[in-house]
């Protein structure tokens, strides 16, 4: 089994819709989000009745991480992780001149550069030496676009907010997938490309360019590094620990879900919900089923497996939900 990890760039920005909104998005794409999207533009070029992908996810030989930023410099490319969900720490001042820590600005920070992660864990325990993180990927833009009617009637103007990256930033992601299947992957995402990522992809958001050869992981030492964020994912992501940080949406197994335990009970849930739009699931617009998952960022005593779910509910064919994760194992605790 192998992790290649691919860098995206979106020359007309992105729309991740918030709780169903065109007027706000998110800045990165949720691991089930683009499973989803990717398994839809698979079973466009293969056909329905190929199926590969399932079996290969079902035997947990496919599993993809969150779409997360990177930034370029002119020397190399840093990673960003999601930044583990931890409870808020006392921050101590004694008379040394300790190091004065916005509280504020720490909750802003989504992401934190792979290589930073240890000091930050650092920083949890003592409260000082907060690591300096540049989290500027782009900004988001309040776009107005019109909307056609069908019967004849006077247009309508709506908003809907897209995030434009910076020239050097984008989202790159993880897959692990058998190395017999990387070219197959890669035409799909390839076809993904010119069909887009998200909402409005009509309007050219969501499309994306590959950049460069896909980034090979095997937990060997690199013959070129990039930079130190290659390196403490490519090691951390073959790590046996007793701390791993989740890199994609999950969605627990059974008897996890009984053993669940989130060091410092640091997690978000997110709800999946919302119709499915699809002549060959129904002629007319259907309710899928709902589910809640654990977003990338949480923090477990044990390395989660998850599931693949399907959310059908009356329609003509299987909506699968990815939950099954991409963890690195991580150092945090008493002895970190």
């Amino acid at each position: 089994m192998t992790y290649l990890l691919y860098k995206l760039k979106f020359p007309n920005g992105i729309h991740i819709g918030v709780n169903s909104s065109l007027e706000s998005t998110n800045t990165t794409v949720s691991s089930d989000i683009f499973y989803s999207a990717f398994y839809a533009e698979y079973i466009r070029i293969f056909g329905e009745n190929d199926r590969e992908l399932f079996q290969l996810t079902e035997n947990d030989e496919f599993k993809v991480s969150d779409l997360l930023p990177f930034k370029e410099t002119e020397t190399e490319t840093a990673f960003y992780l999601p930044k583990p969900f931890v409870n808020d720490i006392e921050i101590k001042q004694n008379n040394d001149e300790e190091q004065v820590i916005d509280r504020k600005k720490i909750k802003k920070i989504n992401y934190i550069r792979a290589s930073r992660l240890k000091e930050y864990f650092k920083f949890l325990k003592t409260g000082k030496k907060f690591p300096e993180i540049d989290d500027n990927f782009g900004e988001k833009e309040l776009h107005i676009k019109n909307k056609v009617s069908r019967i004849g009637e006077d247009t309508e103007l709506y908003n809907i907010e897209v995030f434009k990256f910076n020239k050097d930033s984008g989202l790159y992601f993880i897959v692990q997938l058998p190395k017999r299947w990387q070219e197959k992957f890669e035409n799909v995402l390839e076809s993904l490309s010119l069909t887009g990522i998200g909402g409005k992809r009509s309007a050219g958001y969501g499309q994306f360019s590959i950049t460069d050869d896909a980034m090979i992981f095997d937990g060997k030492d690199f013959d070129i590094i990039e930079s130190e964020d290659d390196k403490f994912i490519n090691e951390s992501l073959y790590k046996e620990s007793e701390k791993y940080l989740l890199l994609s949406s999950y969605l627990p197994q059974k008897d996890e879900i009984e053993n669940i335990k989130i060091i410092e009970n640091g997690y978000q849930l997110i709800k999946r919900s919302g119709f499915v739009n699809s002549p060959k699931y129904s002629e007319n617009p259907q309710k899928r089923k709902q589910v809640y998952m654990i977003s990338s960022g949480a923090i477990f005593n044990f390395k989660p497996a998850g599931r693949l779910v399907d959310l059908k509910l009356h329609g003509n064919h299987s909506i699968y939900r990815m939950g099954k994760p991409i963890v690195i194992g991580v150092t945090y605790g008493k002895d970190s």
